[in-house]
């Protein structure tokens, strides 16, 4: 039996190095993103074929969402691993935000994972299977400065993941959250750019400051993350739900 994966944010980093991983390990893949022309690259990456399919739109349309889990029922009868993967809010203080940059942070990500979650957890618990897996964030388990949209959305996502752990565990669904480091992606790119053009310094000094709290002194990559979501989305990790990982380097151990 072939097992079917929706990975969100599949176009470019670690959705990207999760699709390919999980292909690589025989699932059948569902991407989605944005842009079409990106996931194609994706697809045809992985080999292509019928076990790889593109499905492209905004995950923080609710119709769309309705859409997606519809399709995939449609086409292969079940789903069993859905990767939860969207980017957070732009940076800003406490001081800057109003009542409505908070309730737009909660519906680019928040909301999202939790309504795909609603809609994909009963197919998951008819067939006795399910892996949700959601990808977070370290700002979410220790706040950063200049970062509060992001530690608050992320801190509400991980309190949900041991919730629904709970709620699913008996239909043998699994529910954990990953919380990526700095990971070398085209995020970790902007910021290094974004260091480097407001301190008036090299693009290689900025590195070295961001890698300055990582005792492994480096940034990870996406296919170390993908790893670890490849392992919980496994048969091999039946018995590990509503856990919090970093995969960070021991960078969290230093705050």
């Amino acid at each position: 039996m072939t097992r079917v994966a929706i990975v969100l944010g599949a176009s470019q980093g670690i959705g990207r190095a999760t699709a390919l991983h999980l292909h690589a390990k025989g699932y059948a893949t569902v991407l989605c993103a944005r842009t079409r022309s990106a996931l194609e690259d994706v697809a045809q990456e992985s080999g292509g074929g019928q076990d790889t399919i593109v499905i492209p739109g905004d995950i923080t349309s609710r119709a769309f969402r309705a859409d997606l889990v519809a399709e995939v029922e449609r086409r292969f009868g079940r789903i069993d691993v859905l990767i939860n993967n969207a980017p957070g809010p732009p940076p800003g203080s406490f001081d800057s935000i109003d009542p409505g940059d908070v309730t737009s942070a909660m519906e680019r990500k928040l909301v999202p994972y939790l309504d795909l979650i609603k809609s994909v957890a009963p197919v998951m618990a008819r067939n006795g299977f399910g892996r949700i897996v959601n990808i977070v964030g370290n700002i979410g388990r220790e706040p950063a400065a200049g970062m509060f949209l992001s530690g608050l959305v992320n801190a509400a996502v991980s309190n949900a993941g041991k919730y629904l752990a709970s709620q699913y565990a008996k239909d043998n669904v699994t529910v954990n959250c990953v919380h990526p480091g700095t990971i070398r992606t085209q995020r970790y790119d902007r910021a290094v750019e974004h260091l480097s053009r407001a301190g008036g310094i090299a693009p290689d000094e900025a590195e070295d400051r961001l890698r300055q709290n990582i005792p492994m002194a480096r940034p990870g990559s996406a296919e170390e993350v993908a790893a670890l979501i490849g392992f919980l989305a496994s048969e091999e990790a039946s018995y590990l739900t509503g856990q919090q990982i970093s995969v960070d380097g021991g960078q969290l151990t230093c705050v």
